[in-house]
């Protein structure tokens, strides 16, 4: 018989019943993919097996506490993964359908080391956008994140006198509340002699980004945002 060996891929509480011995109620459980004969992962989301610290211990031979420190480095990794992917679809998902001058212009911008070296930003957009959302609709771990355009949510940024960024806040997605939060957060503008912006992104994270971008980058997002909410 064939004995099965695993790669921890993460750990949820999205499934909390055991594969292997079948306890239910369990806080979180171990994600882990089979492994070929290679040492090779051997299958997709699908054949990923979730299983109690204890039994994923007796699974890879390993002491418990070793299970569980692997399990949440290689779930930290994921988020690291994930917070680059919205951070990359909330730059470039705005001007994927834009014109080539727009897409190289924002692509170079922030790779200008990339310039004149033949990569093409088009193909650069597009290979990024693909690798993200394909980071954001892995199902390892838990359910697929937002990834879309129509999944942005405006935030407020607020820059300090000497253009470092102050605060980033979500705002409502309600037009009124949003329009009443933005000018509170004009006024505490005004205050502290900063300035505002606002944008749209995935999460906070990517927003800073966003607000650290140039001009071209702010007026595609916010054409994106736009012509989603007329």
């Amino acid at each position: 018989m064939r004995i099965l060996k695993w790669k921890i891929k993460g750990i949820t509480d999205d499934f909390t019943e055991c594969g292997c011995c079948g306890r239910r109620g369990l806080k979180r459980t171990v994600a882990l993919m089979p492994l070929d004969a290679d040492g090779n992962e051997d299958g997709t989301a699908e054949d990923v097996a979730y299983y109690g610290t204890s039994c994923a211990a007796i699974a890879l031979g390993w002491a418990q506490g070793k299970v569980t420190d692997t399990a949440r480095a290689a779930q930290a990794e994921r988020e690291e993964r994930d917070a680059y992917a919205r951070r990359m679809i909330s730059l470039y998902a705005p001007v994927e359908f834009a014109p080539v001058r727009d897409q190289a212009r924002v692509f170079y911008g922030r790779n200008g080391s990339l310039r004149d070296t033949g990569v093409k930003a088009t193909e650069e957009v597009a290979k990024s956008l693909a690798e993200a959302r394909e980071t954001l609709a892995d199902t390892t771990t838990g359910p697929a994140r937002p990834s879309r355009i129509e999944d942005f949510h405006p935030y407020v940024v607020i820059f300090t006198r000497d253009g470092h960024i102050h605060l980033v806040r979500r705002l409502p997605e309600d037009k009124d509340e949003r329009q009443k939060g933005a000018a509170a957060f004009l006024h505490h503008a005004e205050v502290i002699r900063g300035k505002l912006l606002i944008v749209a992104a995935l999460d906070a994270e990517a927003a800073r980004d966003v607000a650290y971008s140039d001009d071209l980058v702010r007026e595609w997002n916010a054409k994106a945002w736009q012509d989603l909410h007329v």
